[in-house]
């Protein structure tokens, strides 16, 4: 545990050196002159915010970006740090400047998609507060810029939004806040995207930042939007919701960055409405958390990655590997790029994005700006419910309440419990231990501040007894596929149950089958070519396609 008596929240000056290729840029900044072979480092001022927990260290002067986020408790970086930057996409026609650079951390971007004009540029910055319990840092600036050479589907001009960025970080808080402003300084409506881009590498050392093969991207969607008519690869990743129009797909297998065969975009479909989104690194169960107002503020989600294996193997010294091994993450006023937002005269909007780490989960069923829940077992023989918990405010008392609502209200549990910064705190529930009548009920699971207001809860309908290979929920999820080897995959399932999975070639022969009982399938093939598997549940079939090469 820290020791809360002394602890304080403090603030310092900072250098940040970074590699990148040599460039140079004209007065507008555009690029006018880079080099393949010659890479310099150069020094950037940036600011560090530090508690007992974390440490941030934030570039106003390079598009108001939070480039650090390690977490002490595991001394890991949240955020990816591209160790090279390598100038791309010059002369595509796919950025407002004509050209990028990945540096990393999160960022905002506006007032045009891909980036927007203020990726690179300095932002005015202030104090806000500063004191031993919080310390709050403002980035500002005014979009009055106009680059002639702009690729014309940048359209939206002159804004003349001001956007403000405050970054804030409390006393024993594992997450920090960051306050995004847009003002509409004319007298008439202004079209404009907002997004907000993270790139995430959760678990990573410091100086080698990188997202495994195994993270997981959980987003709490049913569909993506593929741009599969740009790259032909994401048709062939998911299951197509044909009910649903051209590009709209199950979200399921691009969850795992392993499955990620190129870079690629996916947009959440039709939007985001849920509060949270983020990545899991399975290798050592650490996750980097968004939390924000979704569904009234930020409805885009964007996903992309360069693909796992192109950006894991990519040689950062070398300037054609422009891959990088990240996921980025967008949330936006819009729900895709090159679709505007607007801005009514005079018009202000704002809203808060809570960043909060995970340790010791490789899953949650809820998540907010307070902490993390996941309900990792259900069921069973014992009627068993194990808990994992993890809160924002280590070392607070917090009590865990378990509680049964339906024709009768049963309390079937509650618990004192000091929440911890390095591990999840674990509960294991017995029903079997109670007497409870049949029947179907919300089971309640609350955490309070000790003799104090609840600050997160997660509800489940079960009917009571039990079934024995779990809880159903009546209607079943397509499991997460994780690729082993050329020939071999892994099937990750949410619940334990019976299941028979057949898989068939293209010509509709089956050529293996399976019954499982659990969570897990694997599913192993000599030829070369696509399959269809079924998976048959609770008299539901669905489909997934795979690739054996």
């Amino acid at each position: 545990m820290s020791d809360q008596s002394s602890a304080q929240v403090t603030q310092r000056d900072t250098l940040l050196v970074w590699r990148h290729f040599d460039y140079e840029l004209d007065a507008n900044n555009g690029i006018s002159w880079f080099s393949t072979t010659s890479i310099i480092e150069e020094e950037y001022s940036g600011i560090v915010l530090e508690n007992e927990f974390v440490r941030l260290v934030i570039l106003p002067e390079f598009g108001a970006r939070i480039i650090s986020f390690l977490y002490k408790p595991t001394e890991h970086e949240q955020f990816y740090i591209n160790p090279v930057g390598t100038p791309y996409g010059m002369g595509d026609g796919n950025f407002y400047y004509d050209w990028l650079m990945v540096f990393g951390g999160v960022f905002p971007t506006f007032p045009e998609p891909e980036h927007g004009k203020t990726w690179l540029l300095p932002w005015q910055w202030e104090f806000t507060e500063i004191n031993d319990q919080r310390i709050s840092l403002k980035m500002e600036l005014q979009d009055t810029i106009d680059y002639a050479n702009h690729p014309g589907k940048f359209n939206n001009g002159i804004t003349e939004v001001i956007c403000t960025s405050k970054v804030t970080l409390e006393k024993g808080k594992t997450s920090f806040e960051l306050e995004h402003t847009l003002e509409n300084t004319k007298a008439s409506t202004v079209m404009i995207e907002y997004w907000t881009c993270t790139t995430l590498a959760p678990g990573s050392d410091p100086g080698n930042t990188f997202a495994p093969a195994n993270s997981e991207i959980i987003a709490p969607v049913e569909y993506v939007y593929l741009k599969d008519d740009w790259w032909s690869w994401m048709g062939n990743a998911e299951a197509p919701a044909h009910n649903l129009g051209n590009h709209v797909f199950y979200y399921n297998n691009l969850a795992i960055y392993e499955n990620w065969d190129d870079m690629g975009i996916a947009y959440a479909y039709p939007k985001l409405e849920e509060s949270y989104y983020g990545v899991i690194n399975h290798t050592n169960s650490e996750g980097i958390f968004r939390i924000s107002d979704n569904a009234g503020m930020t409805p885009g989600m964007k996903f992309w990655t360069w693909g796992a294996q192109q950006g894991l193997n990519a040689d950062p010294e070398n300037f054609d590997h422009i891959a990088r091994p990240y996921i980025e993450l967008w949330s936006g006023l819009s729900t895709q790029f090159f679709e505007d937002a607007s801005l009514n005269a005079f018009e202000t909007l704002s809203w808060t994005e809570t960043y909060l780490p995970t340790v010791d989960m490789d899953n949650i069923n809820i998540v907010n700006e307070n902490g993390a829940l996941f309900l990792n077992d259900i069921g069973g023989t014992d009627e068993r419910f194990e808990f994992e918990i993890l809160m924002s405010l280590p070392d607070s008392s917090f009590t865990f309440t378990l509680e049964l609502k339906g024709e009768v209200d049963i309390s079937i549990y509650e618990v004192d419990f000091v929440a911890e910064s390095s591990n999840s705190s674990n509960f294991t529930i017995y029903l079997s231990d109670y007497t409870i009548p049949d029947g179907n009920y919300d089971l309640n699971a609350i955490v309070s501040l000790k003799q104090g207001n609840e600050v997160l809860s997660y509800t489940k309908p079960i009917t009571i007894p039990l079934p024995v290979d779990g809880i159903s929920d009546h209607s079943i999820s397509m499991p997460k596929v994780v690729r082993l080897d050329s020939h071999s995959y892994k099937l990750l399932f949410s619940t334990n149950a019976q299941r028979k999975i057949v898989v068939y070639n293209l010509n509709g022969q089956p050529v293996d089958q399976q019954i499982i009982h659990g969570s897990v399938a694997e599913i192993h093939l000599q030829m070369t070519g696509f399959y269809v598997l079924h998976i048959f549940e609770e008299n539901v079939v669905y489909p997934i396609k795979i690739r054996c090469w």
